[in-house]
């Protein structure tokens, strides 16, 4: 068995090379690991050798929890570590990721470094990751991110795959479900890899904006006590009426870190109408299986 795996589930991705490239440059010993690149490589950036094997997906297999799901499956590592088809990690990325696996934290999220070709991607950006930056505190968090993470094999042995068929909020859900069985989430910043999504146009970050909120609410909602949701979130006319004081509330949030606040500040028009976009979706799509969804674990 190999000591770690890297997963990652690929779109077509034209991060996909300088992805790679990154990897071979680790400060880590590669030798003791292996990297599965999960989907589909139409550019063909995906060079296979003896570090490096593109698994093609078929169309039954076309959402990112899936294509972790079958990494995890395939990968022959005891720890696995997962980057997204749009996130470059910096060099000793790898090296703090095992460091701390092997300090005994057997789940690992790392930082975000923000991209900003343009002024719509970096607030965007920022929206999504503001939680998870460089210059963010180490320590326990109530969950983690699936863009930059390890995870023991031991962890997924008693808590399970993702859940399938997702391409938003999976990584909420799973790692919530993690802490259920009684695993420590621990954030590391110094794990750095530099997020570089695809999203410069404003149709590009409405469609994420809409997409993500009925997503995460749903989560949200179903571990209402782990994450700490309020129950004003139960009612879906808050996401209506309530929208300029939720998104209110939630840009604050964004930038209540000061280094946020002062590198930043200029993208909070913006930030805050992508808060308005998330409570607009989670109004229009609101999980109407509530029984369901507070049902006991």
């Amino acid at each position: 068995m190999k000591h770690f795996t890297i997963i990652i589930p690929d779109s077509d991705s034209p991060r996909m090379g300088a992805i790679l490239a990154a990897l071979r440059e680790q400060t880590a010993e590669l030798s003791a690991g292996e990297v599965l690149v999960v989907g589909s490589d139409q550019p063909g950036l995906v060079q296979a050798d003896e570090l490096v094997r593109l698994i093609p997906t078929d169309e039954h297999n076309t959402c990112a929890s899936d294509r972790r799901n079958l990494g995890m499956r395939a990968a022959q590592g005891e720890v696995f570590l997962f980057l997204d088809d749009d996130c470059i990690p910096r060099r000793d990325w790898l090296e703090q990721h095992l460091s701390r696996q092997a300090a005994g934290e057997q789940v690992v999220g790392g930082s975000v470094d923000l991209a900003g070709r343009n002024y719509l991607q970096l607030a965007d950006n920022l929206s999504a990751f503001h939680f998870m930056t460089p210059y963010t505190q180490p320590g326990y968090r109530p969950y983690l991110c699936s863009a930059n993470l390890s995870v023991h094999r031991s962890v997924v042995a008693r808590a399970g795959e993702m859940i399938p068929h997702k391409n938003r909020a999976d990584d909420l859900e799973w790692t919530t479900r993690f802490r259920i069985y009684g695993f420590k989430l621990y954030f590391d910043p110094q794990a750095v890899a530099l997020h570089d999504p695809q999203r410069c146009s404003w149709a590009a970050v409405c469609q994420h904006w809409l997409v993500d909120g009925p997503e995460t609410l749903r989560v949200r909602l179903r571990y209402a006590d782990l994450l700490g949701t309020p129950r004003l979130a139960r009612y879906r006319a808050m996401y209506l009426w309530g929208a300029p004081l939720t998104a209110a509330w939630a840009t604050a949030r964004v930038f209540s870190n000061w280094q946020s606040l002062s590198r930043y500040g200029h993208t909070l028009p913006l930030v805050y109408l992508t808060k308005l976009l998330w409570c607009w979706s989670a109004y229009r799509r609101f999980p109407a299986e509530l029984d369901d969804l507070f049902a006991p674990t």
